[in-house]
């Protein structure tokens, strides 16, 4: 009863452990509260207020919002795509932000691949609403953007994009600018935070849940170069026709010998090898099998006209057919034969046109004063259905959007790791050692019921606990059963005299062992099978009164 007891106690302390632990994995939601941000969508409340879906025709994919399949804060939603293989446009306005000098610019926002990413993007692009008239609907792929941020993935792509679109101040044309070293996306299907920040200095960082992962200059790192060449070529300028640009040539003094022969075959048969003893030339290597038999209920009307089934013809266990000769390599063979090279006397280097101010150029110092930005879309085109949005961030004050974070996407961190086995990050042995960090107490707790239980069976039972027979028990009982054998055989005996003949009685006495032999033999047989049966007895004695 105590060890059950014990037994009980630990099993309800692991239990309420378990509980705390599932309770731990889960907050309710609370909205972030952080003052001072220029612009944050946490898509709580009228979403469609805020939002408007694209009308071009080829949208057809429509977004949702929607709770998270594995919660982690409990209430919190997010802007999901609900189906796989279509097109999403959808836009959201908000009070402009122009760039300033000495003031920096960030926007992030958590991307969540519940379902992973196969093919697809989950970028956004910030613009002025001026290139749409306002119309928030007439928004799609080619709509003027500032700014394209976000994970991308399909075949060789994988990459998290930072794409800035630049005015030239000469032309007023805008040319899109690609970062040229741009970080991969995670792989997993937790929620991922991406950051963009542009320093007033031009230097810009991109994060992957807060930690830089990226950085470059807007002057050096982006392709093409924010600043066009001073100089370009001069488009009117011709290589001249006698212009020689190889530096090498054939050399006219040199002839192709006459023992050259550019005809002779690279490989040729070893003469070396002859055609083995019982090669069959003329026997075909397989022959219909005479030993088979058109089926009795063969139709050749409707089965078709019958043929025997093909068979190696035991002719050719050696070979049959053209017998060849294996190539080997020609010891004669040259190939084609080439004149030397030797340098060009008339060779004048490789020709290139002339430079000449280039008409366009600018030179912007300042790419990070960003353009005036009112407006936030999402257009992409994705074969993987489950992608949410979230906690979207448009601010100037990088600790103001960093606390944001803390506040939101910190705690939801946190929770989803627990959440979810770290087997991929070390195997069997990190698995364990995870699982074990995180129930240390009740581990411990168990461990110790059940040291004192097994410390307390071996030393502080007492003297009613069970015990087996003693040595003086085992003598006793061995020669109860050997008088009660004894008796038995005695009555046996005599119930078989007189019923046999005499030269019965004088065959079975020429085979039956010597009469001390006999019971010496039966004495020992009887105490094995004592022994078997007090052990079995000793045993069960030991059970029943544990179980007692």
């Amino acid at each position: 009863a105590k060890l059950l007891g014990l037994v009980s106690a630990a099993v309800l302390v692991n239990t309420a452990f378990a509980e705390e632990e599932a309770a731990n994995t889960t907050l309710e939601y609370a909205a972030p509260e952080v003052p001072g941000l220029h612009w944050a969508e946490t898509f709580d409340g009228d979403v469609w207020s805020r939002w408007s879906h694209s009308k071009q025709e080829k949208y057809t994919g429509k977004f949702t919002v929607e709770k998270r399949k594995l919660e982690a804060l409990v209430g919190d939603v997010g802007l999901v795509v609900p189906e796989e293989a279509k097109h999403y446009g959808i836009s959201s306005t908000f009070s402009p932000i122009v760039g300033k000098k000495e003031v920096p610019f960030v926007v992030q926002y958590e991307v969540k691949l519940q379902d992973g990413l196969s093919c697809g993007g989950a970028y956004m692009k910030l613009f002025d609403s001026h290139g749409v008239d306002g119309k928030l609907e007439e928004f799609k792929d080619d709509t003027r953007f500032v700014i394209m941020f976000g994970p991308d993935r399909c075949g060789a792509t994988d990459k998290v994009h930072f794409i800035l679109q630049h005015r030239s101040p000469k032309t007023g044309v805008w040319q899109e600018k690609h970062f040229k070293d741009t970080p991969s996306v995670p792989k997993d299907n937790l929620s991922h935070l991406y950051g963009l920040i542009i320093n007033p200095d031009n230097s810009f960082e991109i994060h992957i849940d807060g930690e830089k992962k990226a950085s470059g200059n807007l002057m050096s790192s982006m392709e093409p170069p924010i600043n066009p060449l001073k100089d370009i070529d001069d488009p009117a300028d011709k290589k001249p026709e006698n212009w020689v640009d190889e530096a090498k040539m054939d050399d006219p003094t040199s002839s192709k010998p006459d023992v050259w022969d550019e005809d002779a075959p690279m490989m040729i048969p070893d003469a070396k090898v002859s055609k083995p003893e019982g090669w069959v030339d003329d026997a075909p290597k397989k022959l219909a099998d005479p030993s088979a038999k058109k089926p009795d209920d063969w139709d050749d009307d409707e089965d078709g006209e019958w043929e025997a089934p093909m068979v190696d013809n035991p002719a050719c266990k050696i070979g049959c057919g053209t017998w060849e000769a294996p190539k080997i390599s020609n010891p004669e063979y040259k190939g084609k034969w080439h004149a030397p090279k030797i340098d060009n006397p008339e060779y004048k280097g490789v020709w290139r046109p002339r430079q000449i101010p280039n008409p366009d150029y600018f030179f912007d110092e300042s790419p990070a004063i960003l353009p005036t930005i009112d407006s936030v879309g999402i257009d992409i085109w994705t074969m993987s259905k489950g992608i949410m949005f979230d906690n979207i961030v448009v601010s100037d004050d990088i600790a103001k959007a960093k606390a944001f974070a803390e506040a939101s996407f910190r705690l939801r961190k946190g929770l989803e790791e627990k959440q979810t086995p770290q087997s991929g990050k070390g195997g069997m042995f990190e698995t364990a050692k995870d699982f074990a960090t995180r129930n240390m107490i009740a581990g411990i707790v168990t461990t110790l019921i059940l040291v004192a239980t097994t410390v307390w069976c071996c030393f502080f039972r007492g003297d009613d606990g069970p015990r087996g027979p003693t040595e003086e028990e085992k003598r006793a009982t061995r020669q109860k059963k050997r008088q009660e054998q004894e008796k038995a055989k005695d009555a046996k005996d005599k119930n078989d005299e007189g019923s046999e003949k005499k030269d019965d009685e004088a065959e079975e006495t020429k085979q039956e062992p010597k009469e001390g032999e006999e019971e010496e033999q039966e004495e020992e047989d009887v105490e094995e099978k004592d022994e078997e049966v007090e052990e079995k007895e000793g045993g069960s004695g030991d059970l029943k009164s544990e179980d007692e």
